[in-house]
């Protein structure tokens, strides 16, 4: 398995050993004018005997803790080929306290032994005195020893010397020619490249040792798992600090229970030791690349969860049955009648386009207003979704089964992103086309078609219409909050956006009448009542989500009904007795929706 964490590490370490190895190193020429070598060695004990193994000379090592160029230091360095730079801390400091010490990262300090490093780099300096002044030859390999990975403490990178190599050994105390062997046979890297530090605490090797020594004293076997009685279990670790090492690595799985449990004839909080657990080899060691890949593959799993269930939710409404009713021309009430879901009606757009109709045609072929009202009035094709007896279009007719909500957008010259943009501000479903004006003379006119989550009686869609047109921010004309009301047929498929969201929910818009209250008696403000004790149907959503929370498949719609209920009743001045009660539950159900797992992205396009 070798000694080195990551390839990219044993080839910074191999370019130091071909430098030390060159054949104009080895001999005293300028091999000074070289490019300055930087290589941090973290985690390991034997630092300055890894660098005579590969072949420096104890007189060709100069030991310093700073590189700063004081005359001392130039005068001990002239000549040498190699700095071994030996610290305690290199960017942390220590907060020595009356019962404890704390060690955090302290940017001073990392900021000027980075400028160090630069300086050094490029230095150019003399040694001697008068006559005997002569150009400072500056060793071009400088090793900064780092047993306690602090070069990277909580996360820190050089921000502008960023040619320093780093290496990391697995063993604090391996071999140092072991080492040497390793890298023999690997490329030089190019140039000195960053290698994360793993911090695993306890040594690899100290853990393969102790899991072949609980693997040898493991004896009362359960199932797949081996049971050890703790102090047991510490005793053939030999030390608290492995014991509590082995627990903590997730490869591992080994726990202990919480409670007493009797196995066989002992009572005890057993030690539970998988059977995997004695088939590690090893840590998988992630270098940034391969966290970073592992993030863009987890963004890709979420995004591509979300997309699925994006499509699930429009397929949902695409497939919903719709009494359908169509006429060409608004004149009269008789209308044709059949069942079709949305996605079918959408299919043929085209088909009435081409085959019955011709109103794209029409309408840019017409030139004044009243040969375009002509047009509207007698040949367009219009829609109305809904149950009216004997197809007679009249609000007294009507018998039901209404879902769809149209708005027609007339006023003002929107473009169709500011109306889009809109819609999905509130996540909802729509579809947004011209209407015929656009195709006659170009005008920014738009119709909004919307489903509602169930058939709505006269008032229900009176009052969901009027509702949907506050929360979009446009005026609903009187007519369009007729039941009765024929929508424009789209004139063409490419123009249609289909935009994903939720359903409207009707019982939302729904306000129950405030009863008639006698002259003397005040309308009470506050009420013990709260919102989740309301008889509503997102109210019952409401207690599902505070009576701990909802199961996977279901969260995204019902958190966003819940949202939109608490949202409303905040917009509702007869409701504000409830509104700080409503300010609060937005946040217990934001909190809500993270403990029950919804990424970070959902909840915030549920809760925008």
């Amino acid at each position: 398995m070798g000694e080195i964490i990551f390839d990219k590490s044993r080839k910074n370490l191999k370019k130091v050993y071909n430098r030390i190895q060159s054949v104009n190193f080895a001999k005293d020429v300028d091999y000074y004018i070289d490019k300055v070598l930087f290589l941090a060695i973290g985690g390991y004990n034997r630092t300055y005997e890894l660098l005579v193994a590969m072949g420096l000379k104890q007189e060709d090592i100069v030991t310093f803790s700073n590189l700063n160029l004081s005359q001392q230091f130039l005068n001990e360095t002239h000549g040498k080929k190699a700095i071994y730079l030996k610290k305690i801390n290199y960017v942390t400091k220590v907060g020595y306290f009356q019962d404890f010490s704390k060690k955090h990262l302290d940017l001073n300090v990392a900021d000027s032994f980075e400028e160090n490093l630069m300086v050094y780099e490029h230095a150019q300096r003399t040694v001697g005195v008068g006559k005997k002044t002569k150009p400072w030859k500056k060793p071009n390999i400088v090793v900064m020893d780092d047993p306690s990975l602090n070069l990277q403490y909580e996360g820190h990178r050089f921000y502008y010397e960023t040619n320093i190599g780093f290496v990391q050994m697995k063993n604090k105390n391996a071999d140092p020619n072991a080492i040497v062997e390793e890298i023999k046979p690997v490329e030089e890297a190019p140039k000195m490249m960053f290698a994360m530090y793993q911090e695993n605490r306890v040594d690899e090797a100290e853990i393969l040792d102790g899991l072949n020594n609980l693997r040898k004293a493991a004896y009362l076997q359960i199932g797949e798992d081996w049971a050890m009685n703790p102090s047991e279990y510490k005793k053939v670790l030999g030390s608290n600090r492995l014991a509590s090492r082995l627990k903590e690595i997730d490869e591992l799985g080994i726990y202990q229970l919480k409670n007493n449990k009797r196995i066989g004839y002992k009572n005890a909080r057993w030690i539970i030791i998988p059977t995997k657990a004695f088939e590690f080899k090893g840590f998988n060691y992630k270098d940034e690349s391969d966290l970073f890949q592992e993030e863009i593959e987890m963004e890709e799993e979420q995004e591509q969860a979300y997309i699925q269930e994006q499509e699930r939710r429009l397929n949902e409404i695409l497939s919903v049955e719709l009494p359908l009713n169509v006429k060409q021309g608004w004149r009269g009430n008789q209308m044709d009648s059949s069942v079709v879901t949305l996605q079918g009606f959408l299919d043929d757009v085209d088909s009435v386009e081409s085959e019955k109709i011709n109103g794209i045609e029409l309408l840019e072929g017409a030139t004044t207003k009243e040969e375009y009202d002509m047009i509207k009035k007698n040949n367009l094709a219009y829609f109305l979704d809904g149950n009216y007896q004997n197809n007679q279009r009249r609000d007294e007719n009507y018998q039901g089964g209404r879902r769809l909500l149209s708005i027609d957008v007339d006023d003002g010259d929107y473009e169709r992103k500011q109306i889009e943009q809109s819609i999905e501000n509130q996540g909802l479903f729509a579809l947004v086309y011209p209407t015929p004006k656009y195709y006659f003379d170009e005008s920014k006119r738009w119709r909004i078609i919307l489903m509602a989550d169930k058939a709505m009686d006269k008032e229900q869609y009176k009052e969901t219409i009027g509702g949907v047109g506050k929360m979009l921010n446009l005026d609903i004309d009187n007519a369009s909050k007729k039941v009765s009301q024929l929508m424009g047929y789209p004139l063409a498929e490419k123009d249609i956006s289909i935009l994903n969201g939720s359903m409207v929910s009707v019982d939302q818009f729904h306000v129950e009448q405030p009863k008639t209250i006698a002259k003397n008696v005040l309308p009470m403000k506050k009420s013990a009542k709260t919102l989740a004790d309301f008889n509503h149907p997102q109210a019952r959503l409401l207690k599902q989500v505070l009576d701990g929370g909802i199961r996977e498949g279901e969260r995204n719609e019902i958190y966003r009904q819940v949202y939109m209920y608490l949202r409303d009743t905040l917009n509702n001045p007869e409701l504000e007795a409830w509104h700080d009660e409503a300010k609060e539950l937005i946040e217990t159900t934001k909190q809500q929706a993270e403990v029950d797992g919804l990424p970070e992205k959902e909840i915030e396009v549920i809760f925008r």
